[in-house]
């Protein structure tokens, strides 16, 4: 890969700017190469927190621009994952299936990883096991067959059987243990993902195990680091249902520790504070019209999943600086 794929993510809207802006329809002219540096346009996008209309714009306008220029099928399946990918971290899921089946025409195994799980969860509309399972079975990448042990799990599509799903589960588990000294294992892992599934399984099997709880507790360290090097609304689903799972084995009444424990915070009227860069921050939280809001400076979120996804302070997501707040306090 050129540059890192999906390492932003937000739910909004790409917008097409106004004709009037000189800057954006020079951009949108045939010459897209004479105003600016396609790749450069990429690398910059990557090293953005906070990009705005104009950035992603150029983005999409560079990366387009790269696939339609290529010669070499290994260039046209990057440019069209990390297309691809963009898409779906603002869940725009119909354009990101459109790349994923242009890198699949080429060869791409993580386009058909994805494209498998987009007909898994029925991201477009249409639910398909069957064709899920065979994008899984064909590529065979570590999350294809996490895809595979989850089939196993409910008995979708395969026969249910909770021995398969362990036997898959354990054998990616122990290659995931072997790489822990990999500086990569922080940010590319599949071990919170693959924990979390073993602990519910010991949980529904009535199997206590003394690693469940430290597994958690590990999986919950790496995909805060994840979220900080690579935002994705993803990452945030699955740090749910670890800090749920693990009320569900130790209860809520431990030590507020940080603020995705919002995800579990049971108080519907609080303020909660926290410094960061030597300054007093707080949230508001409180019922409103039927939902938890939760206010932020002059912003208001809908709970707890779309504060964390899209709060910032001075510019920066709050999942960014994570390890640099501190002090955090529950005030009911």
């Amino acid at each position: 890969r050129i540059f890192q794929k999906g390492t932003w993510a937000e739910n909004v809207v790409l917008l097409l700017p106004p004709s009037k802006d000189h800057l954006l329809s020079e951009i949108m002219t045939n010459n897209f190469e004479k105003a600016y540096d396609p790749y450069e346009e990429m690398k910059n996008f990557y090293s953005l927190d906070n990009p705005t209309e104009a950035d992603q714009f150029r983005f999409v306008e560079a990366m387009e621009y790269l696939i339609r220029t290529a010669y070499d099928p290994v260039d046209i399946r990057a440019f069209s994952f990390n297309l691809a990918m963009y898409y779906r971290d603002i869940r725009e899921f119909h354009l990101e299936k459109k790349y994923l089946e242009l890198g699949e025409k080429y060869g791409e195994v993580f386009s058909e990883e994805h494209l498998g799980i987009i007909w898994y969860y029925g991201l477009c509309g249409e639910q398909d096991y069957e064709r899920a399972y065979r994008y899984f079975k064909e590529c065979g990448t570590r999350r294809a067959e996490y895809m595979l042990a989850d089939m196993y799990h409910y008995g979708n599509y395969v026969d249910c059987s909770y021995d398969k799903c362990r036997d898959i589960l354990e054998g990616l588990m122990d290659r995931l243990d072997g790489e822990r000294r990999d500086p990569r294992f922080w940010i590319s892992t599949l071990f919170p993902e693959v924990s979390l599934r073993l602990v519910q399984l010991n949980l529904e099997e009535e199997i206590d195990t003394i690693d469940d709880l430290d597994c958690l507790l590990d999986s919950r360290e790496i995909l805060s680091v994840r979220q900080q090097a690579r935002p994705f609304w993803g990452n945030l689903k699955t740090m749910r249902d670890i800090l749920e799972t693990t009320v569900m084995m130790v209860g809520n009444e431990y030590d507020f520790i940080d603020l995705y424990n919002l995800m579990t915070l049971e108080e519907t009227n609080a303020k909660v504070t926290f410094i960061y860069d030597n300054e007093e921050y707080s949230i508001d939280i409180f019922p409103d019209e039927g939902e938890i809001v939760y206010q932020f400076g002059s912003r208001w979120f809908h709970g707890a999943d779309d504060f964390l996804e899209k709060a910032r302070v001075n510019q920066m997501r709050l999942t960014t600086v994570y390890h640099q707040i501190r002090d955090i306090k529950v005030r009911k």
